[in-house]
């Protein structure tokens, strides 16, 4: 069931990314670290907090866990939370970047659920949300899924940019592969932003984590259409938000998922865009997953 907008197409943060990290970042997180090994060796770093039916938390392009330290927080009152760093991000290993495809996440995410000890309920942002997808419709032990806008359908990245961003990762020049990334693949950057967010506390994460960038280009570059085979596949409930003010080749895509999901609903969020308002989102998101 979609509850319909009209939002323009002003890109993924219109207003500038920093506008929507004020919380984030900057609090930290309340759990306890684990590791876990995934299936081809990599370490993945977990935070473990609350108590009860286990949730687990996928982020997008650049975040760590952090990012997502306030979404736990407000589920951790009702559930057991793994919010974790994605391969390449905050305190989890990268892995082999020769050997690197979508699966290796999924593997990723199924070490996790390995650590809960039962099928969970998934909450994934972003691309965190193409590797749900793969998940969940490759029977990764899953209770529910909820997503925040997984970009299908946004512009894929040009293989100009993928040599560019390949060489400035190679050498090591963070800053500029963030703002390339940012400015020119993603579009969560303006020319009148860019300044000041250099400034947020985020940013010094996002380049922490500029590796990364190549994983979710390489998710871009290979799974931005939507999966139509795989989206019968997904079994579970399935909850999907999407911020009214989003970019509309992103609503439109979130539209025909709901439509070829078989149990799934679509809810558009007001005044937000691709960045999620986490203080919005949590308690949405907990109402879905507790009923």
């Amino acid at each position: 069931m979609a509850h319909s907008t009209t939002p323009s197409d002003t890109g993924v943060a219109p207003e500038g990314l920093d506008t929507y990290l004020d919380d984030d970042y900057n609090a930290g997180t309340g759990g306890r670290l684990e590791m876990v090994t995934s299936a081809d060796g990599t370490p993945i770093a977990v935070d473990v907090s609350g108590s009860g039916p286990a949730v687990m938390v996928i982020g997008g392009g650049l975040n760590d866990r952090f990012m997502f330290a306030v979404f736990a927080e407000m589920l951790a009152d009702r559930f057991t939370v793994y919010n974790y760093d994605r391969r390449g991000r905050g305190d989890s290993g990268y892995g082999d970047p020769d050997q690197y495809t979508i699966e290796r996440e999924v593997e990723d995410l199924a070490a996790v659920t390995e650590l809960a000890g039962e099928p969970g309920r998934v909450f994934a942002n972003c691309t965190g949300g193409i590797v749900a997808v793969h998940a969940a419709a490759a029977g990764v032990p899953m209770a529910k899924l909820a997503m925040y806008e997984p970009p299908y359908c946004y512009p894929k990245i040009t293989p100009e940019q993928m040599a560019r961003l390949k060489q400035l990762l190679a050498e090591d020049r963070r800053e500029e592969a963030v703002t390339l990334f940012g400015m020119e693949v993603v579009g969560f950057l303006r020319p009148e932003t860019l300044e000041n967010f250099k400034r947020h506390p985020a940013w010094k994460g996002f380049e922490a984590n500029a590796q990364s960038m190549l994983y979710d280009s390489i998710i871009d570059e290979q799974h931005s259409a939507i999966p139509f085979d795989l989206l019968p596949k997904i079994t579970v409930p399935t909850f999907l938000l999407c911020g009214a003010d989003t970019a509309v080749s992103i609503r439109d895509a979130l539209v025909t998922l709901s439509e070829e999901i078989p149990d799934a609903e679509l809810v558009f969020l007001e005044g937000e865009g691709h960045v999620p308002d986490q203080r919005k989102a949590a308690p949405l998101v907990k109402d879905f997953f507790t009923s």
